[in-house]
This record gives C-alpha cells, sequence and structure tokens, in this order.
C-alpha cells in the first residue's frame, strides 16, 4: 500500500481538511458569484452561514452539492430519470466507467443519484486543465475530486499514471470507496462512445497478480448516461469542423471553463443514467492465459456493450439519426412538430458559425445520431 501522503497532489480533500480550506473559499469573490447563480433564490450571506457550520465533506456534499444539482436541473432539465440501481449493493465498492458527455454533471448527476438510494458519493476523477484557478480547484477536493494530471512529457506520464493507478486501486479495494471515472480522456464530441485502452492500461499498471484478477477487485460498473440536448453542441461541432478543414483545433483562453458553465446551465431536456450490472462474470470468463493487449482489447468491447446497449436513445438522436439516412418517422418515435423544433433549433445554431452550412449541419447530425447507429450496428433490430 502506497503512503496516503503520496497521494497529496492528487487525492481529494479529507474532513480534518475542510474547515481550514472552506474559509477561505468563502473570503473569495468567487464564492458569492457562485452562490448567487446557483442559488438565485437565496440570499448569499444565508448559504455562507450554512457553510459555515459544516465540517463534514459528507455533510457538504448532501446540504449544499446535492441541493444545488436539483436546482439546476429544475431549471435546465425535463426531468432526470435513473434505471439499474436496484441491482447494485450499497455496501460495495464499484468502479464506475461512463461514457462522457458533460465535464461537471456527468459525475454530479451519478452521485445525485446513488446518495438518493443510500450509497456513499463516490470519488470523481478530474483532469488538471479544469482546474485552472486554485479556487476551482479546491471546490473540486472538497468534492471528493481527485486529480488526472494531462499534458506531461512520457516520462512523467508514467509515474503519474502509476499514482494515479495505484490511487484507484487502493481507494476501491482498501478504503471499500467507489469511484467514477470517464471511459475516455475528454468528452465524446461525436457522440462515438468507446472506451480507451489507454484508460484500461492505466487502471492496470498497479497489478500486483494477473490483470484478470486485478481487474476482478476493482469490480467495474459501466454507466450510460444521455442528454435529449447537448448545452456545449455548437462548441464541440466547430471543434470537429477545425479539427476536419485546418487540421486541429486550439482551444480559447478559458475555453475549459465557459464549457462547464455551458453545461450548468444550458437547457438539456431530457436526461437518463443507467446503471449497468458488473461486469465480474465476464471477466471471470475469459482465459487465464491471454496476452495483455487482448485482455484490454476485449475488456474494452464488455465496458462498451453496456454503456452502448444501455444508452437511453432520446427523440433527438432518432430525428438526426432519420434525417442523415432519409428514414421516415417509425413506430412513433417521435411528432412531426418534434422533427421541426429540432430542425428549426439546429439551423438557428448552425447559422452562428463560419464554414461550410452544409458541413456543419452534417457535423452536428452525425454528433447526435452516433449513440442511436452505434446500437444498430452493435445489436442489429434487437435493440436492447
Amino acid at each position: 500500500m502506497t503512503s496516503d501522503t503520496s497521494y497529496d497532489e492528487i487525492r481529494p480533500y479529507r474532513d480534518f481538511e475542510f474547515r481550514q480550506v472552506m474559509d477561505k473559499m468563502l473570503t473569495s469573490p468567487m464564492a458569492d458569484f457562485l452562490i448567487s447563480t446557483v442559488f438565485p433564490d437565496v440570499q448569499v450571506e444565508d448559504i455562507k452561514k450554512q457553510l459555515r457550520k459544516i465540517d463534514k465533506i459528507g455533510d457538504f456534499q448532501k446540504e449544499i452539492i446535492y441541493k444545488a444539482i436539483m436546482g439546476v436541473l429544475a431549471k435546465t432539465s425535463a426531468g432526470f430519470t435513473k434505471s439499474g440501481l436496484a441491482n447494485l449493493d450499497p455496501n460495495v465498492a464499484y468502479l464506475f466507467v461512463s461514457n462522457h458527455r458533460d465535464i461537471i454533471l456527468d459525475p454530479s448527476l451519478l452521485n445525485t443519484a446513488i446518495v438518493e438510494k443510500g450509497f456513499d458519493t463516490a470519488e470523481v476523477a478530474i483532469g488538471d486543465n479544469l482546474l485552472a484557478t486554485p479556487w476551482v480547484k479546491d471546490l473540486a477536493r472538497l468534492n471528493k475530486s481527485f486529480i488526472v494530471k494531462r499534458n506531461l512529457s512520457v516520462r512523467e506520464l508514467v509515474v503519474s499514471s502509476k499514482l494515479l493507478s495505484n490511487y484507484i486501486s487502493e481507494t476501491i479495494t482498501e478504503k471499500k470507496h467507489s469511484v467514477w471515472i470517464a471511459q475516455r480522456e475528454g468528452r465524446a464530441k461525436d457522440g462515438n462512445d468507446s472506451t480507451q485502452s489507454g484508460l484500461l492500461n492505466m487502471l492496470g499498471m498497479s497489478a500486483t497478480s494477473s490483470l484478470k484478477e486485478h481487474f476482478l477487485r476493482l469490480n467495474i460498473v459501466p454507466i450510460s448516461i444521455s442528454y435529449e440536448h447537448d448545452p456545449c453542441d455548437m462548441d464541440k461541432v466547430r471543434s470537429l469542423y477545425a479539427q476536419k478543414y485546418f487540421g486541429g483545433y486550439t482551444k480559447e483562453k478559458n475555453e475549459d471553463n465557459d464549457a462547464m458553465r455551458k453545461g450548468i446551465i444550458g437547457y438539456k431536456g431530457k436526461i437518463h443514467m443507467h446503471f449497468g450490472t458488473p461486469i465480474r462474470p465476464d471477466v471471470e470468463a475469459m482465459p487465464d492465459d491471454l496476452h495483455k493487449n487482448e485482455f484490454i482489447q476485449r475488456l474494452s468491447i464488455i465496458i462498451d456493450r453496456q454503456i452502448i446497449g444501455n444508452y437511453k436513445i432520446q427523440i433527438s438522436n432518432r430525428i438526426a439519426y432519420d434525417i442523415l439516412t432519409n428514414n421516415p418517422i417509425a413506430f412513433n418515435a417521435y411528432s412531426d412538430q418534434e422533427k421541426e423544433t429540432f430542425v428549426a433549433n439546429m439551423e438557428k445554431k448552425i447559422n452562428t458559425l463560419a464554414g461550410d452550412k452544409d458541413d456543419l449541419r452534417a457535423i452536428y447530425l452525425n454528433m447526435y445520431a452516433r449513440p442511436y447507429q452505434n446500437k444498430l450496428e452493435m445489436f442489429g433490430n434487437n435493440l436492447p
């Protein structure tokens, strides 16, 4: 076991650190701004008084963060539904591996869902590129986030990945605490959910026995989250367009912070999260003598089948797919009015961007259609 001090630069804050960090944060103008944004109907000082009475991270999450997320959902969604949690045990630690659409909401919604069912909140992986300011970094670490370092040299990356792998493994297997991590670095801008082999290789770096035994202990549960509308869809379209025509895309200053803000305050329509089943039986069924690369490839497929199979197809996914494939409305999946509204909204957004409108429109439609297309390709007519 690695000593806890080895993780000091990446781990979340602990209860004994909460009061000192929170007191410092409450003196910042950022605190007033964020409180007034998240709790517009409550006096800032009233929230501050409540925060000064809290001295444990669990209470902070349940009394402040949970209420904040509920407030956001009430104003910016058409409802948040969940499924699959009945198959999981609140007393067992899991590694939740999720598809990734929104920087802040994906893990926040997971923790909201599991808290309502008596689970403790999970620790959450977050890239240090999203923690540019000390205040935001402190807030993330108070909210059980641990840090994934980005933009490292090859040598630094190996050392950092090994430390991260050890931390995740120990958190699950020794501390018996669940962890959330995205299936890939960064959001799936094109809507194509696939588990990166690099993630699984990183998780395997802490193995002290066979990879098979190691991943059995990690107790992976795939998570599928879908949003009817993506508040950052046009940012993703612009990025994908630049990659296609200019060979790459350079983020503007504060773009990540802006994406976090849009994801929170932008309209998302219907949201659904499905908790898959632990993949332990599938891992147990794998041959013991597989080469590492083959093992990782099969593991990726196992996770992808659940994430894609359990993804709740939204009306926006069906409409986009049908437009691309010139399919008529089928099975009463949506109405003419819903299609007209989708198209009008798309055209309004596309007209705000510079570039070839047909290409921009195709990128937009493919982004929304891809989850449905992936289901069809993986399961054919026997859609789960």
